[in-house]
């Protein structure tokens, strides 16, 4: 009686093949290196996030539209994109372009919203007011 050891080396095998390939060789967590700064000085205080200037595009019939720019309130909302242009560079910041009465920079957040089922012409035109306006991070959101 002889025991047959070729398939238990076979089996060793597979067995080691598959831990090394399981295995996982990345750092242990809890070992994260740092470097404080060093030194006495004022502290530098992070940019904080600006609220998105969100522009509603909504749909009015087959072909209309109505534009209104969430959580501003005007007697007279914009009622072209031509209106729309000149209220985003009125609240627009830009001592670069001469605009200093605004609370908007040109790098804040412009959201454009279109709602129900207006015409992705008008998104558009939205989109080309705000770049017309030298707005330079524009987003879409999705249809509501």
């Amino acid at each position: 009686m002889a025991l047959n050891l070729t398939a238990m080396i076979d089996v060793t095998f597979l067995l080691v093949i598959y831990f090394v390939v399981t295995a996982s060789f990345s750092p242990g967590e809890g070992i994260l290196t740092a470097k404080l700064p060093q030194g006495t000085g004022t502290a530098v205080l992070p940019k904080l996030p600006t609220k998105p200037l969100s522009i509603i595009v909504s749909d009015m019939g087959p072909t209309g539209y109505r534009l209104s720019i969430e959580d501003f309130v005007t007697e007279n909302p914009p009622r072209d994109f031509r209106e729309l242009y000149e209220l985003l560079v009125r609240l627009q910041y830009d001592k670069a372009q001469g605009r200093t009465f605004g609370t908007h920079k040109p790098d804040d957040p412009v959201i454009i919203k279109p709602s129900g089922q207006v015409r992705w012409q008008h998104v558009v035109n939205a989109f080309n007011a705000a770049v017309r306006a030298r707005y330079e991070n524009i987003a879409f959101a999705q249809a509501q």
